[in-house]
């Protein structure tokens, strides 16, 4: 199992199950097609418990395009949208907040989806809160904290 963290969140021990995970660069784009993971402790099927063992699943960046006719309040600039609506994988409930990695990068958040786990699901964008996170983690750091 590998645990993710940001780096500049705060001070770990680094093993082999521990590592730091980039941010994105500001306002980066992911191109629809490209493969990115997310991983979390929810909910199999709708009607399952959580799961006791950390869940991968690999998923496909849509368009935003697909992703806008899907969700009524989809925004592009601060959400991505991800998995492919003909598989039958996807992050669910229990899985939110978990990261959406691409390429070894953090570009999004588990955020929501359908009720029943249909695939796309909406992911925030981390790449829109760049400034906000560096803002916090200064403020942070001045406190003596980290």
């Amino acid at each position: 199992m590998l645990v993710l963290y940001l780096q500049l969140a705060w001070k770990a021990d680094m093993t082999d199950a521990v590592s730091p995970i980039s941010l994105p660069r500001s306002f980066e784009k992911l191109k629809p097609g490209m493969m990115c993971s997310v991983a979390g402790w929810g909910r199999l099927e709708v009607n399952m418990p959580s799961v006791d063992k950390l869940q991968e699943v690999d998923l496909e960046v849509q368009s935003e395009e697909r992703c806008i006719a899907r969700f009524r309040n989809y925004i592009p600039v601060t959400q991505i949208c991800a998995g492919d609506p003909n598989k039958r994988k996807n992050s669910y409930s229990g899985d939110s907040g978990g990261p959406l990695v691409c390429d070894g990068v953090a570009q999004g958040i588990v955020s929501y989806g359908d009720v029943y786990g249909t695939a796309p699901n909406v992911y925030t964008r981390v790449s829109s809160f760049l400034y906000w996170i560096q803002k916090t983690m200064r403020q942070y750091k001045e406190q003596g904290s980290a």
